[in-house]
């Protein structure tokens, strides 16, 4: 089965499936998706997948499935395709892959039992961030999400909480493997990351307060490298520990956010990275929306020890400026502009200086720039 054939069968599910879940919705079978499409461009340097010369070759498309075995059980799978331009991540990227697959028993105590490849509960955005009707850009948080860990193999649990006096805990716990890519530049150049990690365990909770709309949220896990147990001990790599801190407060026609990752793993390379964002919002009429996004990630550039020490390179510094017009839920027009410092560029840019005499200390070179824009739109069904 071939990558042109798959990308037309999934183009004539989606042109069927509205219709589909209008037929359905009062059976057992369901059917739901969004489609985010966008055109964009930089002034010069290339930024995940955007040039000069422009890309309308940019989208991300969810379709989902689910049956209701019975009130308390039901089956769920989601196809995702997604394009990124000129990006390197493109070549790690499958056409259309099984984002979700998993198998869902309700208990009568409020308990939820996920099992398979299952939404991985991280953060305010991950369940959601291929809807882009619920996003003020067509990215969010993109340092702090990336374009990966969308699931987990393996199985999700979570339960709510009322802890009285307006106090409610929605509680997450997980465990299983998942698979990495990114693009990380570093002193030599840029590198994508594809790879798989197993044995991971942890929590998301997150905590209601008695103030409307407001929520804190703390994400931990902790998973290893692939392969582990087939390599002898002392060449087995160390477990990675990842923690995600978030913010939010909504109120009717407002809201702020914010969130920070960080983590740091050996394997496939040496990695020690932080990153946040801030993002706020108003609605000055029901129908428009205008936003500001503020990204930044840093990664820990080291040069094998003793006697140069470690250098923090700052991926990026990226302020993005977005209005959407959304005239029904359905549907969202966005037009956003950025302006990106640093060194996370589709292309290598100077990044480090080596030293060449003492004091033997490594010094970052001038930052790169460049602005880039996207009009999209997005449709949810």
């Amino acid at each position: 089965m071939n990558r042109t054939f798959l990308a037309r069968a999934l183009a004539g599910l989606l042109f069927v499936s509205t219709p589909l879940t209008l037929s359905a919705q009062d059976e057992r079978l369901t059917v739901h998706g969004s489609v985010n499409i966008a055109y964009g461009k930089t002034d010069g340097l290339p930024y995940f997948g955007l040039n000069k010369d422009g890309s309308a070759d940019y989208r991300a498309i969810a379709l989902q499935f689910g049956y209701k075995l019975s009130e308390k059980d039901r089956v769920v799978t989601q196809l995702l395709h997604r394009k990124f331009g000129t990006s390197p991540l493109n070549a790690a990227e499958p056409d259309i892959q099984p984002v979700w697959a998993f198998y869902e028993h309700k208990f009568d105590n409020g308990t939820a039992l996920k099992v398979g490849r299952n939404p991985l509960p991280r953060g305010l955005f991950n369940e959601v961030r291929f809807i882009g009707t619920l996003l003020p850009f067509y990215r969010v948080g993109s340092q702090v999400y990336g374009e990966t860990l969308e699931y987990i193999d393996g199985f999700a649990a979570s339960k709510p909480f009322n802890l009285g006096g307006g106090f409610g805990l929605e509680s997450h716990v997980f465990g299983g493997g998942f698979n990495l890519r990114a693009q990380v530049p570093g002193a030599t150049g840029n590198s994508v990351i594809n790879a798989r990690y197993e044995n991971m365990i942890g929590t998301q909770l997150w905590l209601k307060l008695p103030v409307e709309g407001v929520r804190l949220g703390a994400f931990v896990s902790n998973y290893g490298g692939t392969p582990s147990a087939t390599l002898p001990k002392n060449a087995r790599p160390a477990r990675t520990t990842s923690v995600l801190y978030s913010a939010e407060a909504k109120v009717e026609r407002a809201f702020a956010r914010a969130e920070y990752t960080h983590f740091t793993a050996k394997v496939p390379s040496f990695t020690d990275y932080s990153a946040y964002y801030l993002q706020g919002g108003v609605k000055p009429v029901e129908k428009l929306t205008l936003a500001v996004e503020y990204n930044s990630a840093v990664n820990v550039v080291r040069f094998g020890g003793a006697p140069i020490p470690n250098l923090d390179l700052p991926i990026t510094k990226d302020l993005g400026l977005g209005a959407t017009w959304q005239p029904s839920a359905s549907i969202a027009f966005k037009l956003e502009g950025h302006r990106n410092e640093g060194y996370g560029f589709d292309r290598p840019v100077p990044s480090v200086i080596p030293p060449t005499a003492p004091p033997l200390v490594a010094k970052l070179a001038p930052a790169s720039k460049a602005f880039y824009g996207l009009l999209s739109v997005a449709v949810a069904f």
